[in-house]
């Protein structure tokens, strides 16, 4: 099949190199020239936004299709999933406290991403409910989308999600604790787009992504209040 005189197989391969060069270039700017974190998210919804609604240009669909963004039902499984999500989060950070520098994620955040108390509860918002979104249309949707084989695709685009949050939290843990992550967040992955493909819609997953994020950074409000950390 072609479109505009492209067949599908090259269109798989355009934007496979598009999501390369997004995660490429998202990750140079968060460890290379790094920006204040306003920037750096601007960059981000480019580079993640861009390839999506060329993609789907190029091709002749809507975007809502091009992300497998769909109306959900049956929301109960997702609110169960949501508070495991919340849940595990909070636990998995006071099983491993003890072998983590919190001191040190306190000043990286309010160092490198330049968060204080002033306006660190207005990045969290962002990050819990547009980031969220943005990466869930990225990765469960969008990666996802450009493999043939389902298997392929959810290998491949968790992988990616793990390996694009390396320039994030590289500075913040031991060896070990960093290898848990990125294997963890690899697992993350395959989880969302289980969820994302049972209900057969973005919704599905981002709405579990987000329930996660506010537990994230609700440990990080609590660091950067110094509640928690002294």
């Amino acid at each position: 099949m072609q479109y505009m005189g492209i067949n599908e197989n090259r269109f798989r391969f355009l934007g496979i190199a598009m999501v390369l060069v997004a995660v490429t270039v998202v990750f140079l700017v968060e460890q290379v020239i790094q920006p204040s974190y306003w920037i750096k998210s601007a960059v981000k919804v480019l580079a993640f936004s861009a390839p999506v609604v060329l993609y789907s240009f190029l091709r002749g669909i809507s975007l809502t299709e091009t992300i497998n963004l769909r109306k959900i039902s049956g929301p109960a499984p997702i609110v169960f999933c949501m508070l495991l999500f919340s849940v595990g989060v909070v636990a998995l950070f006071f099983i491993f406290r003890d072998n983590l520098d919190l001191d040190g994620i306190r000043q990286n955040l309010m160092r490198k991403e330049n968060l204080s108390p002033e306006n660190c509860l207005y990045v969290f918002a962002y990050i819990i409910l547009c980031n969220s979104f943005l990466e869930e249309a990225f990765f469960r949707g969008f990666v996802y989308g450009l493999f043939r084989s389902k298997v392929a695709g959810a290998l491949i685009s968790a992988v990616l999600f793990s390996l694009y949050h390396i320039g994030i939290f590289i500075t913040w843990f031991s060896l070990p604790i960093f290898i848990l992550c990125v294997a963890g967040l690899a697992v993350v992955g395959l989880f969302l787009q289980w969820i994302s493909e049972k209900y057969h819609s973005i919704a599905a997953s981002y709405v579990v992504h987000a329930s996660a994020n506010l537990s994230i950074n609700l440990i990080g409000a609590l660091l950067i209040f110094e509640i928690i950390g002294k």
